[in-house]
């Protein structure tokens, strides 16, 4: 009789193995490196060597290049030797793949703890459990690596962030489009210390735009801050030496999606956007596009940027940081982050005159380097690529009156019974907001109406444009200035304003007056009329009784009283008599 014994574990374990289809052997360095040194020795040059024999045994040259450096330090016998690595019985034993589990919930955080961190942890746990698991935190990230796409790992440690830059950027054609055509533009803080123009030491900001077509920078202005201020005077520059673009290209953050650019555009993203009551913004008025740069957002719904979308952020790889490094400005370059600080932090203060010299000279050398790899320049430079085709380009241009006025920033504003206004702009912590006035505005027609203003922020006490709501142009309103309470010259001239107003006021109503043609209709009408009839009588007249006391019973019935007090008084005097 005989006995069939069931399979074990490990014929089971066999048997899978067997039927699994099998894997080529691997390339055995030792023949490889054989082979690249049989072909030196025929006269054949290490380069062609390598690459005949990396062809041959399908290898990088590169791999090759590296086993024949491990071979000339004397590690080449290790080449042929198979890695051994850990049998994947130990993931087998009891509580191993529940610890696996716990580990990688533990590592798979956005804090990013180590991997010798989470195994202490899961150690405990196991020897609470009672499981086997592996002491070595390479084991875990062995398992981890061949069992969790690579893609999977980064969203959990790294964000939503990083795992959009494991994705192949898109390549976009600029084929078709011609200078002006579209621009894009964006602000950089540059590390550097400067002594700004209010006399305060800080990073200053520059506000650059760059022609997508030809990736030339076309002008910047440098500021403080990054504010509305600065895009609006860049762009006003832009327009006035180049020509008035086809579209525009920004992020979608407060100074640059400003009402007073982007005003009734759809794509600003903002509230309100595209509201036909929304007062029109310079690039509605010029007729120009605008699309807003696309942004993620974190776990903690944080928007930020992406350096992808637009082409000015290669830009400023590409020279930023010569600017900031150049000798002139040794001493004053402040690292990119806190942990990139170099030793002479904080050691001087570049003047404002020269940041302004190094970056036109920073910016017409990235203009003019040779060997740019665009599709419009081909090896030529940004300067060539548009000299080149700016004169076969048709350009819109504006006269200097049109741009002078139309690149003024806008707010819509409610007009007083007085005809006077107050403008936000300017306004400050303790600071009034400023008043505004025209004759005209005290009309009925204007009085509690929204109109829109136009005004210079960098002279708010010049004067202000008012239109109309459809866009003709109405006035030009002064400024209304606050004076002291004790200040009599101020008011002499207020008081004289007021009567000359006053004046023009009544010399323009006795204009339309025509008084003596009135009375002398007015005696016509008179002398022409027929009296009137006499007032029809009623049957019968009853007093009212009750009723309101008027003035004089009160004081009859007052005289009666006293009276009536005085003949008693007499009487009682007679009495004691």
């Amino acid at each position: 009789m005989s006995i069939v014994q069931a399979p074990s574990a490990a014929d089971h374990r066999a048997s899978s193995r067997s039927a699994v289809p099998s894997i080529p052997p691997r390339v055995q360095p030792g023949a490889a490196l054989r082979q690249v040194r049989s072909l030196n020795a025929a006269g054949a040059g290490r380069r062609t060597a390598i690459d005949a024999t990396a062809a041959r045994h399908g290898i990088s040259p590169s791999t090759l290049r590296r086993w024949l450096d491990r071979d000339e330090t004397g590690l080449g016998g290790r080449l042929d030797a198979g890695r051994r690595g850990r049998p994947a019985e130990i993931w087998e034993r009891p509580g191993a793949t529940e610890a696996f589990d716990l580990w990688a919930t533990d590592y798979l955080r956005l804090e990013r703890p180590t991997a010798e961190e989470c195994l202490r942890r899961v150690l405990r746990i196991a020897t609470v459990r009672g499981w086997q698991a592996p002491h070595h935190a390479k084991a875990f990230l062995r398992r981890l690596k061949s069992t969790v796409p690579h893609a999977e790992i980064v969203r959990a440690r790294e964000g939503a962030g990083a795992l959009l830059e494991l994705y192949p950027a898109q390549e976009r054609s600029v084929a078709g489009m011609a200078p002006l055509d579209r621009i894009n533009g964006d602000g950089h803080p540059y590390n550097l210390l400067v002594v700004l123009p209010s006399g305060k030491v800080g990073r200053p900001v520059v506000w650059h735009w760059q022609d997508v077509r030809t990736r030339r920078l076309l002008e910047c202005e440098a500021g403080e801050t990054e504010s509305a201020d600065l895009v609006r005077l860049s762009l006003h520059r832009l327009i006035t030496i180049h020509g008035v673009p086809g579209h525009v290209h920004v992020d979608s953050t407060r100074a640059a999606a400003n009402r007073w650019l982007t005003g009734r555009q759809r794509g600003r993203r903002r509230g309100g956007a595209g509201d036909a009551g929304e007062v029109p913004g310079i690039l509605h008025e010029l007729q120009i596009g605008f699309s807003a740069a696309s942004i993620w957002r974190d776990a903690a719904g944080r928007g930020k940027g992406r350096g992808q979308s637009k082409p000015v952020e290669r830009a400023f790889a590409d020279f930023a940081h010569a600017i900031e490094t150049h000798p002139l400005a040794a001493g004053a370059y402040t690292g990119r982050s806190v942990v990139d600080r170099p030793e002479t932090h904080r050691a001087r203060a570049i003047p404002w005159e020269l940041f302004l010299r190094l970056l036109g000279d920073g910016v017409a050398e990235h203009n003019a380097r040779q060997g740019r790899r665009t599709e419009a320049a081909a090896g030529r430079s940004f300067d060539d690529a548009w000299n080149d085709e700016i004169p076969r380009t048709v350009v819109r241009r504006l006269s200097e009156a049109q741009a002078a006025l139309l690149l003024l920033p806008i707010e819509s504003t409610v007009i007083g019974r007085d005809g006077a206004f107050r403008l936000k702009a300017g306004r400050a912590a303790g600071v009034p907001a400023n008043r505004y006035t025209h004759t005209c505005l005290a009309d009925r027609e204007f009085r509690g109406r929204n109109l829109p203003v136009r005004f210079d922020p960098g002279d708010l006490h010049a004067g202000v444009h008012v239109y109309r709501p459809d866009g003709r142009y109405l006035c030009r309103a002064d400024c209304i200035a606050p004076v002291g309470f004790a200040d009599t010259d101020a008011a002499r001239e207020h008081e004289r304003q007021r009567r000359r107003f006053r004046r023009a006021t009544e010399q323009g109503l006795r204009a339309r007056e025509r008084m003596d043609e009135l009375i002398e209709a007015s005696t016509e009408m008179l002398a022409s009329e027929d009296p009137a009839p006499p007032a029809p009588e009623p049957a019968a007249v009853r007093l009212v009784t009750g009723g309101p006391e008027t003035p004089a019973a009160a004081e009859q019935a007052e005289a009666g009283g006293r009276a009536r007090r005085a003949q008693l008084l007499r009487g009682l005097r007679l009495q004691q008599r």
